[in-house]
């Protein structure tokens, strides 16, 4: 299908426009990952949409059509199996964003388990979130190599650092990240086997590293703002998602560091 949806339909009348109801709903994983994949029209390619985006059903059949109204896909067109698309598509309410805020502790040696009994320096903070908290780390004082293709440092050797105070908006999530960097965290001894979501990572609009620092769970934080405590991020996930900041759903919420 390579014609854009439309949401108007004329009638008999010549020059005359009929508006039509149109079917708005959201996105829901099927499963613990917090992805939906969908099939991208007209190319047949597979694409992925987060929980909690908003999208326009076009045509219902054997495949739903539906318009992706926000996020990567933002304007293209996609389907799902009928079965699917009646349980991955679903009438909800969004809230209208999420606060969290961040209060350093300072540095500390620790020790992590599902790391194998990896220590690093870490940046301790005390997160708060939807009257919860959650020890997370800011920084785990570590070498690394910018993997953000964006950056002109991609492929350099780089010194992680933390974010500076300051208040940042948390993007929507994007694009599921590779498993190899929080699977671990499930299976591996000291982990946490009810851990979900752990492949949707929450981007943090800070221009100097072109949004390269993120909301995450794991022991190892680059600059992000990295839930160490890994049995509070399926609680802080599903606060961030079901939150939209502006109407464009652009954006999830804010994170104040102090």
């Amino acid at each position: 299908m390579s014609q854009p949806i439309a949401i108007n339909s004329t009638n008999t009348s010549p020059g005359s426009i009929q508006p039509i109801k149109v079917k708005i709903r959201y996105t829901m994983s099927i499963d613990s990952t917090g992805w939906l994949r969908v099939k991208l029209e007209p190319s047949g390619e597979s694409g992925y949409v987060c929980e909690f985006v908003k999208v326009t059903i076009a045509e219902e059949g054997e495949r739903t059509l539906f318009l992706i109204l926000e996020g990567t896909n933002k304007g293209r067109v996609a389907s799902l199996s009928k079965d699917n698309a009646a349980k991955c598509l679903v009438t909800a309410t969004r809230e209208s964003g999420a606060k969290l805020v961040a209060k350093t502790i300072g540095r500390k040696v620790l020790v992590s388990k599902p790391r194998g009994g990896e220590s690093n320096n870490q940046l301790i903070a005390m997160l708060s979130f939807d009257g919860k908290r959650a020890t997370i780390s800011l920084d785990s004082d570590i070498d690394f190599r910018e993997s953000n293709r964006a950056s002109p440092n991609f492929g350099k050797i780089s010194h992680s650092k933390p974010l500076p105070k300051g208040v940042y908006r948390i993007l929507a999530p994007q694009n599921p990240k590779s498993d190899k960097y929080t699977g671990f965290y499930v299976t591996a001894p000291g982990g946490h086997p009810d851990l979900k979501y752990h492949t949707v990572w929450f981007p943090i609009e800070y221009a100097p590293t072109l949004n390269s620092n993120f909301v995450h769970v794991g022991n190892l934080s680059e600059g992000c703002v990295t839930i160490y405590e890994l049995s509070m991020w399926n609680a802080l996930y599903a606060y961030l998602i079901k939150n939209r900041l502006d109407q464009e759903g652009k954006y999830v919420g804010t994170v104040t560091i102090e």
